[in-house]
């Protein structure tokens, strides 16, 4: 009876973290990038958005975010799609708890790994930026699949016929596809730790299983894929040229190694686009490169080369797994959104690997092992609130209050000629910057000048209908000549945090 209040208790304690942890960003007055174009599209072309993620196969992205968008009407309900976000990632966290106790961990190591999870610098992407929350509901239901082929290898004969828990894993799988494909492939943490867990199994058992998840994801991506070639056979969509598959495998394989490898590694710290790997970045790739050494050796010195065999085998294939969208994929990204998965089969790993270090004290072990776990999620808890909000919510909103200033100046009786200097992503104001995530600029070119100025306008003045057709729009990186603007908002004021 204790035991079940404590997991309950736990439980939603993991729910709420990510919600505290949050919570100044989610409710600071932002947007980032293409949140303000889709806002706009949302309201005055129904549909748009829908066609624009189905034509890269997550029509189901598209109408989450054209339905919520719509709802939201303005900036400030914003606020609104990454409490949604971050909703989704409690609701994961708990998930994963739970199905990590089910499958044998500690609550201790099994809570403080659930906790991490949900703070990785993926995470943080997912919270901080508005339309990124139906990624978080992809990862969710990744998860949901994992534990339905859970269930299916594990009940006992009923109603349903057997083999309908895989169908359904299938199922489930395929809609996470169709939302956000990188994302979906969650399916492979879990699986991740049901190797680690096993410890008792033998290296055949544990390809069987593997295999019968890898072919439950397989099945979910692969439905997912006819799907969306049949949308576009029978033109309900048209395909984007950003549809198109890798040719150089090999090529592509030393580029992921070398740059999204590297970000998984780093597990909490960030990349630094700017200034290139920080020593910080170099050290915690070092230690989880290490760590997992001694984790696999400590594996193979209470199994043999079995045990070692188990998880090199594991690691392998579910990193393989976990990014084989991406890689799959012709474009070369190395975005944090795209490799949430990724990250969280290593931290896995990592995670069993600390617990095997605890296995090396014959007294107070566990202590051990549960203590650096806590560091561990500790130190996530405060780099997730630090930088989602110093890196996402405070550089966003610098520049929304220089497109602020300069509307409340506006007057349109007058048809004000409005001048935007733009900047480049270097001139962020923000202490760093890794790619169009943390600490990025959003205002960097015309359309996104124009997007962000209608917005504000549109609150200076609701009572008109058509506002951008009440004022003369311009843009360049540098001013015009004196007398050519009404009205110039010069965004290079950034460089110096103003």
């Amino acid at each position: 009876m204790q035991r079940g209040a404590s997991v309950i208790a736990t439980s939603a304690l993991l729910f709420l973290l990510p919600l505290a942890t949050y919570w100044r960003t989610i409710f600071h007055r932002y947007g980032m990038r293409d949140d303000y174009s889709i806002l706009r599209e949302a309201q005055e072309e129904p549909g748009k958005v829908l066609r624009v993620c189905a034509s890269i196969g997550r029509p189901l992205y598209g109408w989450l975010l054209e339905l919520s968008m719509r709802v939201a009407g303005g900036i400030d309900d914003l606020c609104w799609l990454r409490f949604a976000g971050v909703a989704c990632l409690g609701v994961l966290g708990a998930a994963v708890f739970l199905l990590l106790k089910q499958q044998g961990w500690l609550l201790p190591h099994a809570a403080l790994l659930a906790a991490t999870l949900t703070m990785l610098p993926s995470a943080q992407v997912i919270a901080s930026w508005a339309i990124c929350w139906p990624q978080a509901l992809a990862s969710l239901l990744g998860a949901v699949a994992f534990a339905l082929s859970d269930w299916e290898a594990h009940r006992a004969p009923g109603v349903l016929p057997r083999g309908s828990g895989w169908i359904l894993a299938a199922l489930v799988m395929a809609v996470a596809t169709l939302t956000y494909q990188p994302s979906g492939l969650f399916y492979a943490v879990l699986v991740a730790s049901w190797l680690v867990a096993r410890r008792h199994d033998t290296f055949r058992s544990t390809l069987e299983g593997l295999a019968r998840h890898l072919a439950v994801m397989g099945a979910g991506l692969g439905a997912a894929f006819v799907f969306t070639k049949l949308s576009f056979a029978m033109e309900v969509f048209q395909p984007s040229p950003r549809v198109s598959f890798e040719l150089h495998w090999l090529d592509k394989a030393a580029w992921a190694m070398t740059h999204a490898l590297p970000n998984t590694l780093a597990l909490l710290v960030l990349n630094d686009t700017r200034g290139g790997p920080t020593e910080a970045f170099r050290l915690m790739v070092g230690l989880t490169l290490v760590t997992l050494t001694v984790g696999v050796l400590l594996e193979g010195r209470r199994a043999g080369l079995a045990g070692c065999g188990r998880w090199l085998v594991g690691l392998a294939a579910l990193s393989a797994a976990a990014y084989c969208v991406s890689f799959l994929a012709h474009e070369r990204w190395p975005t944090y959104r795209t490799i949430y998965a990724l990250t969280g089969v290593w931290s896995v790993f990592f995670a069993a690997s600390l617990v095997n270090l605890g296995t090396l004290l014959p007294t107070g072990g566990q202590k051990v092992a549960t203590a650096l776990l806590a560091c561990l999620a500790a130190a996530s808890v405060v780099l997730a609130n630090r930088q989602s909000f110093e890196l996402f919510a405070l550089p966003q909103s610098r520049e929304l209050a220089l497109m602020e200033e300069g509307a409340r100046r506006a007057v349109l009786a007058e048809q004000p000629r409005i001048f935007v200097i733009t900047v480049l992503q270097d001139d962020t104001s923000a202490p760093r910057r890794y790619l169009d995530e943390f600490g990025s600029v959003s205002i960097d070119a015309e359309w996104m000048a124009k997007e962000v100025l209608r917005q504000v306008m549109k609150e200076r003045f609701p009572e008109v209908r058509d506002v951008s057709g009440a004022y003369r729009f311009a843009t360049g990186s540098r001013a015009p000549e004196p007398g050519g603007y009404d009205i110039l908002i010069d965004l290079r004021r950034l460089r110096q945090g103003t």
